[in-house]
This record gives structure tokens, C-alpha cells and sequence, in this order.
């Protein structure tokens, strides 16, 4: 008899088909534009659906869990999500491929949230779990620009990989979260909510633009990376290669971050040093094999942001819906804006300017991440998977 997954495993498995499903779309943006025959400016307009779609999720998703349950809201995200990837992967103009962006992100950021929260709930929650779920969703995103770059190894075109996985991944997942139960915030929290619902209030936009430079500085890191790679050198099929590897080292660091363990302050010191490092490396050099080292160098610091801008928002998960709300409007945000803020600077000041604002965010993002919420690494370091 197959055994029921349990709620984190579930949890994992649906935000994986998501993350295949949307670092594939997120990496055709830029394939879209070559067959488009648009600029980069032009083309950011699907980012800025993506991150319209995205903010809308994190902002409603609590709203929603209220009035919907959370295992109806998992549940009929998957259908959502599909048609919003075929509908971009199928349409053959701005007018259907804009919006089915934004749909997708819709889903999956409502995904994204309500399972930030229900991790907290669990009775152990901890660093190491936003890592090993952050970091398969990464390595399986990966694995999806992997199958595009093969695919146009093969002169397949890159929508093959994912109509492929909307019609094997859907159903799959669907089946996996269908009978899953999720817990459900203890009652005696809402005196709680409030007593604290002013200092929340004042907190609010601050943490909602912590999240929104740490995904700046995340995702600024690869977005135009195959559009970089070519530029210098590469092919598109080694772009799209490139792009891949990039994702791949992600997801790959939050699982070896995962298994280090370390206090989150140490962490953020070791990011500081290596995204300087990669930034250098990419401003300086000019062959695509030292450009992508440099790419490399900067993702496996970056990898690092989106888990502790959650744990740090989130003190530790006292109440931490509201808190991850807020935290995932910011990134939502930062899908929408970052590639057309890149895009504008890429098209006209070139790639190294665009690079180098990228460390002017961190730091602005590490400033105002060590006035939030979470100042004592016990509780991350007793906590166990």
C-alpha cells in the first residue's frame, strides 16, 4: 500500500511542479523576445504580468485561506497554474502570453505563501526546511532550463519541455496534495493579532521592500543571464545551458546551506563576500567561461537570500502569516520590476552598469534586514527536519 505524504513532503512536491513550470516560463521570456522580434524593454512586460499576478497572490492569499480552504486553494491552484503556462507557451502574441504569465504567478505565489505559513505551524519549524523546499524548487526549475537548452540542442524550440511538464507534472501533483490536511493557526493567537496589529502595520512597508531588494539581488543575478552569455560569446542553446547551470548551483547551495546549518548572521557575512566576488568576476572579464564562473560565484551567495529574509521577517514564526505576507508582496514586486529595471539599464548603459547596481541593493537589503524581527539563532539551530 503506498503511504500518504505528509504535509511538508506534499508541500514540497506541488512547490516543485510549480518552480519547474514557472523558471521554465521565466527563461523563455528572453526566447520569446527572439521570436517576437522585440527588445528587452518590450519583452519585460511580461515580467512586470508575472510580478502583477505574483503581488496579487501573497496580498490575497490570506484573505483567501479565510473564505476558501487551504486544501482548496492547493488544489485548484494546479489547474490555474496549467493554463496560464500553456496559454503562454501556446500563444502566438503579447495579448495571450502577457496575461497567461500573470495567471501562473497568481498560483504559485498563493502556493508559496500559504506553505511559508504552514511550515510555521509545524511543530518544529526551521531554516533548514525554507532551505530543502526553496532548494528543490530550485533544482527542479533547473532541471526544467536544462530540457530547454536540449531542446534547442535538438532544434525542438523551447515550449516541447513545457507543454511536457503541465501535462505529466499536473496531474501528478494534483494527486499527491488530494488528500492532504493542513494544520490551522491556534486560536489563542487572534488576542495576539491584536495586540500586535499596530506594530505590524508599522513594519509592514519595511519589510515588504527588504523583500523586494533581496529578490532584486537574487534574481537580477540570472534573468538577463542568457542575453549576457550571448553577448560574450555563447550560443543560444549555450545561453540557455549557462542559465541552467546557474539555476542547478541555486538550488543546489540552499540544500548545502540546509546541511550546514549555520547562524543566520554568519551566513549573511559569507553572502556579502561571495556576491561581491561574483560581481567582479562578471565586471570584469569579458569570455563567456569566465562571465558564467562569475554567474556562478554570485548564485551560490544569492541562493541564500529568499531563507533568511523569510526567517528574519518572521521572528521565528510567532504569527508569521502576515509578516510572510508582506515579505512576499516585496519579492512578487520584485518579479514584475526587476527585469524591466534591468532591461532599461542593460539596453542603454549596458550589462557591467546593470551588474553593478546589483550590490548597491544587497547592502541596502542587509541594512534594513538586521533591524527586522529574528535576533537569536537558537531556535533555527535546536529545530530538526
Amino acid at each position: 500500500m503506498i503511504r500518504r505524504p505528509t504535509t511538508f513532503e506534499a508541500i514540497v512536491f506541488q512547490a516543485a511542479f510549480g518552480s519547474y513550470l514557472m523558471w521554465a516560463a521565466g527563461s523563455a521570456i528572453p526566447l520569446i523576445r527572439i521570436d517576437f522580434g522585440i527588445s528587452r524593454t518590450l519583452a519585460s512586460m511580461h515580467s512586470i504580468s508575472t510580478g502583477t499576478g505574483a503581488v496579487l497572490g501573497a496580498h490575497f492569499a490570506l484573505r483567501l485561506v479565510k473564505i476558501i480552504s487551504r486544501e482548496k486553494i492547493m488544489k485548484l491552484s494546479i489547474p490555474i497554474m496549467a493554463t496560464g503556462l500553456l496559454g503562454l507557451t501556446l500563444g502566438q502574441s503579447m495579448w495571450i502570453t502577457v496575461p497567461s504569465c500573470s495567471l501562473a504567478a497568481f498560483s504559485q505565489t498563493l502556493v508559496n505563501s500559504i506553505s511559508l505559513a504552514q511550515i510555521s505551524l509545524d511543530t518544529k519549524p526551521s531554516l533548514r526546511r525554507i532551505y530543502i523546499q526553496s532548494g528543490i524548487q530550485a533544482c527542479l526549475g533547473a532541471s526544467a532550463i536544462f530540457f530547454i537548452s536540449a531542446s534547442l540542442h535538438a532544434n525542438l524550440g523551447w515550449r516541447l519541455p513545457i507543454i511536457v511538464g503541465v501535462l505529466i507534472l499536473a496531474p501528478l501533483t494534483l494527486i499527491v496534495v488530494w488528500k492532504v490536511k493542513f494544520l490551522v493557526a491556534e486560536p489563542t493567537l487572534n488576542s495576539e493579532l491584536v495586540t500586535t496589529k499596530r506594530s505590524r502595520s508599522n513594519s509592514y512597508y519595511r519589510i515588504l521592500f527588504v523583500g523586494f531588494l533581496l529578490s532584486f539581488s537574487e534574481m537580477g543575478i540570472g534573468f538577463w543571464a542568457i542575453d549576457l552569455l550571448i553577448s560574450r560569446g555563447a550560443g543560444v542553446a549555450l545561453g540557455a545551458l549557462g542559465l541552467a547551470l546557474l539555476s542547478l548551483s541555486m538550488g543546489i547551495s540552499r540544500i548545502g546551506y540546509a546541511v550546514l546549518n549555520l547562524p543566520v548572521k554568519k551566513t549573511m557575512n559569507i553572502v556579502l563576500i561571495l556576491y561581491l566576488a561574483g560581481i567582479t568576476t562578471i565586471c570584469l572579464v569579458h569570455s563567456s567561461t569566465m562571465t558564467l564562473i562569475g554567474l556562478l560565484i554570485t548564485s551560490i551567495a544569492g541562493s541564500a537570500l529568499y531563507g533568511v529574509g523569510v526567517f528574519q521577517v518572521s521572528e521565528g514564526f510567532p504569527d508569521p502569516a502576515s509578516k510572510i505576507s508582506s515579505f512576499m508582496t516585496g519579492t512578487a514586486a520584485s518579479f514584475g520590476l526587476t527585469p524591466l529595471i534591468l532591461a532599461l539599464i542593460f539596453d542603454n548603459l549596458g550589462f557591467i552598469a546593470g551588474y553593478l547596481i546589483m550590490p548597491v541593493a544587497l547592502f541596502g537589503a542587509f541594512f534594513l534586514w538586521r533591524s527586522l524581527g529574528y535576533k537569536n539563532d537558537s531556535q533555527q539551530n535546536s529545530a530538526i527536519i
